[in-house]
């Protein structure tokens, strides 16, 4: 096996050889065809350079989309904010008025109306609060903090919400942490 391995050395020795004698004499080529080649030189030259302009601007336009992309995520809620900032400034108005108030009703209700406000705000945007307390457990919107053993109400029927849950445009932000029933 060894001399077979020996041969083939020879042999790709020998092909090398010929090929450096090969690129090393002179070819003769008859001047029409001598011009095609160098019509094709000159048209994969142009296909290289266009080929590199077209890399580059695909390089700069990624570049552009992705300081885009960046922008949008930096700058996606000022829309969000420039809604909510009327609620921040009644909050304002009726933290200075609650020093001053002589009724306590007038305070409340100076509240509430905030209070509406927010809730509309955020139905708006597509966040809704889910309803728990009276529901059947449900574990994807519903989480289990307590029970609280019962003879009159139905196993696992939410009787407290904790903590309220939201879903935004249908989707679960957060589940509610309620307090479920257990029959006795």
């Amino acid at each position: 096996m060894a001399g077979k391995n020996d041969k083939n050395d020879k042999n790709d020795k020998n092909d090398k050889n010929e090929n450096n004698n090969a690129e090393a004499q002179p070819v003769t080529v008859p001047k029409d065809e001598y011009e095609a080649l160098k019509a094709k030189a000159g048209e994969r030259d142009e296909f290289y350079d266009k080929y590199v302009r077209a890399h580059a601007e695909f390089e700069n336009v990624r570049k552009r989309m992705e300081k885009e992309k960046a922008d949008f995520i930096k700058y996606a809620n000022e829309s969000l904010l420039l809604e909510f900032l009327p609620i921040i400034d009644n909050l304002e108005i009726a933290e200075k008025h609650i020093a001053q108030a002589k009724d306590f009703k007038s305070v409340q209700e100076g509240v509430d109306m905030i209070q509406l406000q927010i809730q509309k705000f955020l139905k708006d945007i597509g966040l809704e609060r889910i309803k728990s307390v009276g529901e059947k457990f449900d574990p994807h919107m519903h989480e289990a903090i307590e029970t609280e053993e019962s003879e009159d109400k139905e196993d696992g029927l939410v009787v407290a919400e904790l903590k309220p849950g939201y879903r935004l445009n249908g989707r679960l932000l957060r589940p509610a942490m309620v307090k479920i029933a257990k029959k006795k």
